[in-house]
């Protein structure tokens, strides 16, 4: 199963090869000068009888040689003493073929394709993996393409060591994806490139139909510095296929697949009577006098039958045990996806095309999210030394992702779903129902509401051979995107605070990012010796710009009407404006390698940029790496170590993305709401300028300097495989907001943004794999990936940084020398005051029996602000992954396992479902295990109606909120069948697969949230979790026919 796996890739890979080889693999026609040579002639050409460009033909124990032009046909100057000939290309077995009387030799060359599954696009050209002298990490696309992917992302996750991939359950939701863990407190997003095209925005990964996939490959250390400016956190490749000359038959793939998704691993909440104990218990432990409007005030709090109090004549009854919120919002959501492509070509032109559709419904209620995309990739030449193309594709989003997830979880569970009258219940003013409104009739007033998304990614090109070595390429690519989003907020008479009047909201941004590339590249090889010389120059542009607008006093409340000329009140513009940048580059590289074992690449990249002060705008950026393939050594034994190869890098990479594009200069605002003033003090107030950004002229470039070593080891014919690299990456001139340079008596405006730091990032990685088949016909792998980094800020201009901010103004985490980026911090938690001595000796402010105790790091008997300290980190001690796959006779089975260890979670929610935030709201059933006289041995403090929790910091940061967020998941089942081919091609298909799979299966983890997967909200709030939209179990059955 395996090598016919192969020999599938290989088939596709192997026409596009054939353009490839033409423009990289060179060699040099030449003689040597002796009294007598012949010429040999002839034509090289593939299994098809297709002829092959750019074989090198070397003449045996010689260094004379040429290569085959674009048709395959050759013309060497053979010595007197030559005897055979060498027929050598990437992706193809060499051939030596005896010359003897013969004047005309016709080669026909078989694909290795063993060798043609490692031809990896690495930047602006392509190499063999074995040449390959960066950490480039590859991934297996056949085999992450046969699981269903709502994002081109997830096929990242858990297959390529040093990438950390966090899902979002949220339909259309993107995943964050993080190379060699964290460099920045700014945008710590790859660089992406499709087809050419470079952006930083991770939506496009949405619009990218994973089966137009060829090869995705990742950049992770100096490699990547021949993107410069845009590549300290890693650069993400991504080829599409783009059809094949020669190929005649125009094949046709159809596929699609059909699920239903269920919400998984959501919390368990306090029931009615539950509800009402706990309240009771609290008064009385405050010595507060027990009545509750909804409860009553006898001696035990008693479910009422009817919600009391309620205005006019509305009733609400109550459910029997309450409003269960959590079964109400969450529903099991269907999810359906079909996709269909075309691909082909003749001697000089081919062809891609494809078109897919996702319908995807949220799990919870009136969420949705649609797509469907096209691409068109096609290329042409003319006259064998020009060939023209474009790749383009174009996708439509339409999306309602709203989440009342806190919203249940607070919600009182008297509150009934609907009223007698079938009208939304809710908590409405002094009833004791506190403030939290149905989370489904929250969210079922966004069920209009939309995002929508119009996205061309494309390029066009076109390529030339200058000379026999020398191609020249020029090409202009365009990343746009137009968004457009509507919300409403209709009247909400039964919320405890009503709208005064219904309001629509309108929302507009574009962006536009051009990139024009030129590039020469020269390639030669003679004797034992080839280079690769690429030189090019680059420009981009960036421009962005976004408009929102509301208004209020709607006299009817239906879609039909939402447009801002309906509404009766003045229209507010609450934001508008545009930001742009440019940068512009030039660089090259050279590939040298000798007897293909040896191999060096150098490379340089300067970059000026529009983002910096005219004196700081310019940077370089250069790197060295080299490789030696030991085993091809002839003092290599042969035998159990079939491969050997050693590595190492060094480079710098820059940073220039900020979320302020001119940070060098002041920026003021002008408009009504930030600057209309009566400027004499008195008569009509007047349009001014508002100071709203601090410049700094003297900022400069977040540098990262990259270092790499590693090792790739083959055994047992490459049957098992590993592969080890260590690495030490420094952020210099880290840049960062200097808040100590605005005071609370200073000009509102914001903090300028300085060079203000230095991160180090060391770490390792490991991939094993094994494969092999039976001789009964049986194939089984196992590939397993570990990542582990170090994270250490060593140098910071300010004392620290904080983020993560929460209720009241707390923050979460803080950023400091000597530590982790983002690291927790607050109160340590050491326990719970059991008598009135313990409280008396504690010198804690705010303490009581049944309440937290926390410790006194400091050691000066008081337990005060001094003694927060450092809780946790949100960085993972390691991350793994495991795949494993088998097949026998037409079946076949995959599974994939990932996980992390060793990193915490901020559970910012347990202020709301475990302490009294707002005492009327509902509560997880973690405080059943709450503190009393007879329950010592509690996890939560004794329950109280407020004050003397607050009293205590217990809903200030502590770390009773972090929690081990570790842990083992099951992503992905999946059992195939592929039909028998004498069946399929009786239904006129190649090939026919079909499947059933299983998506987030299960998860062991300790952790109480939602997902412990947690989703980044900013870099320095790492690891909060806001109560994000939880992932999805789906179960689902597909098909894939080829025709």
């Amino acid at each position: 199963m395996k090598k016919k796996h192969v020999k599938i890739i290989g088939e596709l890979l192997k026409p596009l090869l054939k353009g490839l080889l033409f423009l990289v693999v060179v060699g040099l026609s030449f003689s040597t000068a002796l009294a007598q040579e012949r010429v040999i002639s002839g034509t090289v050409t593939d299994e098809n009888s297709e002829g092959l460009p750019g074989v090198n033909i070397i003449v045996k124990g010689t260094s004379t040689g040429s290569i085959t032009d674009f048709n395959g046909a050759y013309q060497v100057n053979v010595p007197e003493q030559g005897s055979s000939l060498i027929f050598s290309a990437i992706g193809y077995n060499t051939k030596e073929m005896e010359i003897g009387a013969r004047s005309v030799i016709d080669v026909t060359m078989g694909v290795n394709v063993e060798e043609l599954e490692e031809v990896v696009v690495t930047g602006y050209s392509s190499q063999s993996k074995k040449s390959v002298t960066g950490a480039v990490a590859s991934v297996d696309i056949g085999e992450a393409t046969k699981v269903p992917m709502l994002n081109a992302g997830e096929a990242l996750q858990g297959r390529v060591t040093g990438v950390t991939v966090t899902n979002n359950g949220e339909p259309g939701g993107v995943p964050n994806i993080r190379i060699r863990g964290y460099g920045t407190t700014n945008n710590n997003d790859p660089l992406y490139i499709i087809d050419g095209v470079q952006t930083t925005d991770a939506y496009v990964l949405n619009t990218i139909n994973p089966s137009d996939i060829l090869q995705m490959n990742v950049l992770k250390d100096g490699a990547a510095s021949i993107y410069g400016a845009r590549a300290s956190n890693g650069v993400v490749i991504i080829t599409t296929k783009s059809g094949s000359y020669g190929s005649g038959k125009v094949k046709i793939t159809a596929e699609a697949y059909f699920g239903s998704q269920t919400a998984i691993n959501l919390p368990e909440l306090l029931n009615a009577q539950q509800h009402g104990e706990m309240l009771f218990q609290s008064y009385a432990n405050d010595g507060e006098a027990w009545g509750h409007q909804q409860y009553g005030s006898g001696a035990s709090a008693s479910v009422p039958s009817v919600i009391q109090g309620t205005p006019g004549d509305i009733v609400m009854n109550v459910a029997p045990g309450g409003t269960d919120w959590m079964k109400e919002l969450y529903r099991d959501a269907p999810v359906k996806n079909y996709a269909i492509s075309a691909s082909g070509g003749s001697e000089s032109a081919k062809f891609m095309m494809s078109l897919q559709y996702q319908d995807r419904d949220g799990i919870q209620v009136a969420t949705n999210y649609d797509r469907v995309s096209t691409r068109l990739n096609g290329e042409f030449t003319v006259k064998d030394r020009v060939r023209i193309g474009q790749h383009m594709n174009v996708s439509f989003e339409n999306g309602s992702t709203a989440n009342n997830h806190e919203n249940a979880l607070r919600a009182s569970p008297l509150i009934p779903l609907y009223d007698a009258d079938g009208g939304f219940g809710g908590p409405y003013a002094g009833l004791g129902l506190g403030n939290s409104s149905g989370p489904v009739s929250e969210q079922m007033a966004t069920k209009d509401n939309y995002n929508k998304t119009l996205r061309a990614v494309g390029d066009v090109y076109l390529e030339a051979d200058l000379l026999e070595n020398l191609t020249f390429k020029t090409s202009a690519g365009i990343n746009y995107r137009q968004f457009e989003s509507r919300g409403f907020d209709p009247s909400n008479p039964y919320a405890e605070t009503p709208r005064a009047a219904p309001i629509l909201y309108h929302g507009e941004q574009s962006n536009y990012e051009w990139v024009f590339s030129n590039t020469l590249n020269y390639a030669k090889t003679f004797g034992d010796h080839s280079i690769n010389v690429l030189v090019g120059t680059e420009a981009v542009y960036n421009t962005f710009r976004f408009m929102n607008l509301q208004r209020s006093g709607f006299l009817f409340e239906d879609p039909d009407f939402y447009f801002l000329t309906n509404g009766s009140n003045d229209p507010v513009v609450t934001g508008s404006g545009m930001s742009d940048y440019a940068i512009s580059s030039y660089f090259g590289n050279l590939n040298y390698s000798y007897r293909d074992r040896y191999f060096l690449s150098v490379s340089m990249r300067n970059d000026e940029t529009s983002r910096f002060s005219q004196a700081n705008a310019a940077a370089t950026f250069p790197s060295l790496s080299a490789a030696w393939v030991v085993s091809e050594e002839n003092f290599f034994p042969t035998g159990v170590i079939s491969n050997l190869k050693v590595k190492g890098s060094w480079g710098k990479l820059g940073n220039q993305s900020l979320s302020v594009a001119n940070p060098d200069v002041n920026q003021s605002s002008l408009n009504d709401n930030l600057a209309y003033y009566a400027f004499n003090g008195s008569g009509t107030p007047t349009v001014g300028a508002l100071l709203s950004q601090l410049g700094n002229s003297d900022l400069k470039w977040e540098t990262t300097t990259s270092v790499n070593v590693g090792v790739e080891l083959g055994l047992l014919n490459d049957k098992l495989t590993l592969g080890f690299d260590w690495f030490d990456i420094t952020t210099n001139d880290l840049i960062a907001q200097d808040l100590t340079t605005i005071t609370t008596t200073a000009i509102d405006a914001n903090a300028p943004y300085v060079n203000i730091g230095e991160v180090n990032n060391t770490g390792i990685e490991l991939a094993i794999g094994y494969a092999d088949q039976t001789s009964s016909g049986f194939s089984y792998g196992v590939d397993l990936i570990f990542s582990s980094y170090d994270n250490e800020v060593t140098q910071l201009a300010s004392d620290f940084q904080v983020g993560g901010g929460f209720r009241n103004g707390n923050n979460a985490t803080r950023t400091e020398v000597g530590r982790p980026i983002s690291s927790f911090y607050g109160r340590q938690v050491i326990g719970i005051f059991q008598t009135q001595a313990e409280v008396d000796a504690s010198g804690q402010t705010g303490a009581g029996v049944g309440r937290f105790r926390y410790a006194d790091v400091d050691k000066d008997g008081d337990v005060d602000d001094d003694d927060r300290t450092f809780i946790g980190s949100p960085h993972a001690d390691f991350t793994y992954g495991l795949n494993l796959n088998a097949g026998f006779k037409g079946f076949d089975i995959s599974a994939f396992f990932s996980g992390s260890q060793g990193n915490d979670a901020f559970n910012v929610l347990k202020i709301y479902t475990d302490f009294p935030s707002f005492v009327d709201l509902n509560r997880s059933t973690r405080v059943l295990n709450s503190w009393t006289s007879e329950n010592t041995g509690a996890e939560l403090p004794a329950l109280s109606a407020g004050a003397a929790s607050s009293g205590n910091n217990e809903t200030n940061s502590n770390s009773y909120y972090v929690e081990d967020a570790s842990y083992f998941r099951l992503k992905n089942l999946q059992i195939g069948y592929t039909l028998p081919s004498n069946f399929s091609s009786k239904l006129a298909m190649d090939n026919a697969r079909i499947y059933v799979q299983g998506t987030n299966l299960f998860t062991i983890t300790d952790y109480n949230g939602a997902d412990p997967e947690i989703q980044e909200s900013g870099t320095l709030g790492l690891g909060v979790d806001y109560g994000k939209f939880p992932q999805s179990r789906i179960l689902s059955v597909g098909f894939k026919f080829n025709f």
